[in-house]
């Protein structure tokens, strides 16, 4: 009986131990299975929104508030920061047509009238030679052309063209900030306006409470506690209009600053109280990852990102020689009237190989800049 007993105990412990890594199996391979799982093709949006780019360009002209649109427009016209931004993009257009500019030869042009005399003294055996006195004119052409073979004027070209886009988008990402705050700022001071007709209007049907209130109290109609309760409400609204005067008050600082004018100029139009902007027009988000795309600062980074990856590019060119191909042509004779002679012609053709074998480890340290920048 104990034998038996033995041996069904044994059965038992390796049929557990079967079982056991049976269902380990089968949950790693569910886990493998579902590690390899490929992603979704596709973006299964909402039916309430399209697949669409978010609305861009003048999209406050969809709030209809014709003065928000006049102050959006003087934001764009008179503002510091945005200015500055567009005066960032001219210096980045210039600096690409500079690198742009390496692509073509160099001409120069020089010309001019010689009068030579060595000293006598110096040389006396040569005292009634030819060279010791000298005047003649010349001028010469001359070019100095680098032959873009290892791609290093297409690197810094490209490098520069990234960073000016860059700028662009530097250019945009301030624009949206900035008609984004006008907008905030316009709706807060509507908002403190409507707030402040709100309180007047409380304040006047509490004051004539307070005044039936205390006219009840005389005639011993009501009692010491409802007086103090309406004085409280009364005076309670009463003092929350000076903060929401202020508050009015410093939203219109705001939209001048940002407008880039003085308060003083902005408080007559802004001083009546108008409705507050109503949008409930639903925006079509669309792919999130398209509407993280439309925020310029990312798209900046993205152009950043590629002018420094050009730039890694040029810094490795450096490496390699320079090729330049220099010429000049042109005349010189000591008289005028022989001066265009075909006996006066002078040229020098002269192709160059530039190649720098050693610089103090410069190279490969601009090489690390670039690639850590």
């Amino acid at each position: 009986m104990a034998k038996r007993n033995l041996i069904l105990s044994l059965v038992c412990v390796v049929l557990s131990g079967m079982l056991t890594y049976a269902y380990g199996q089968n949950k790693r391979d569910a886990g493998q299975k579902y590690l390899t799982r490929p992603l979704p093709q596709a973006w299964e949006a909402d039916t309430l929104f399209l697949q669409q780019q978010p609305i861009e360009g003048k999209w406050w002209s969809e709030l209809q508030d014709s003065q928000l649109d006049s102050i959006i427009g003087l934001a764009l016209q008179n503002n510091q920061d945005l200015l500055a931004a567009a005066d960032r993009i001219r210096a980045a257009h210039a600096t690409l047509r500079i690198q742009q500019g390496y692509y073509y030869p160099n001409l120069n042009f020089s010309a001019g009238w010689t009068k030579l005399q060595n000293s006598r003294q110096m040389n006396k055996e040569f005292i009634d030679s030819p060279t010791m006195n000298q005047r003649y004119a010349s001028g010469e052409l001359s070019t100095s052309w680098e032959l873009d073979v290892f791609g290093s004027i297409r690197s810094r070209v490209k490098s520069s063209k990234e960073q000016f886009r860059a700028t662009q988008e530097e250019y945009n990402a301030v624009l949206v900030s900035l008609t984004a705050e006008v907008a905030t700022a316009y709706a807060e001071l509507r908002t403190l306006q409507q707030e402040l007709l709100v309180a007047q209007k409380n304040m006047a049907s509490q004051q004539a409470i307070l005044h039936i209130t205390e006219v009840r109290y005389n005639t011993g109609l009501a009692s010491q506690l409802d007086v103090s309760q309406a004085k409280s409400v009364y005076y309670s609204t009463k003092a929350s209009i000076p903060s929401i005067e202020a508050g009015i008050r410093q939203q219109i600082n705001a939209l001048a600053v940002l407008s880039g004018l003085y308060p003083s100029d902005l408080y007559t139009a802004l001083k009546d109280p108008r409705p507050i902007p109503d949008y409930m027009k639903i925006v079509s988000i669309g792919i999130p990852v398209n509407l993280l795309r439309q925020r310029p600062d990312i798209r900046s980074a993205e152009r950043s990102v590629a002018a420094a990856a050009a730039s890694v590019g040029a810094a490795k060119s450096d490496y390699f020689p320079k090729f330049y191909l220099k010429g000049s042509i042109g005349f010189a004779a000591r008289d005028m009237d022989k001066f265009f002679d075909h006996n006066s012609l002078t040229y020098q053709i002269a192709p160059t190989l530039s190649w720098t074998l050693f610089q103090g480890r410069q190279l490969t340290q601009a090489t690390k800049e670039a690639k850590a920048v």
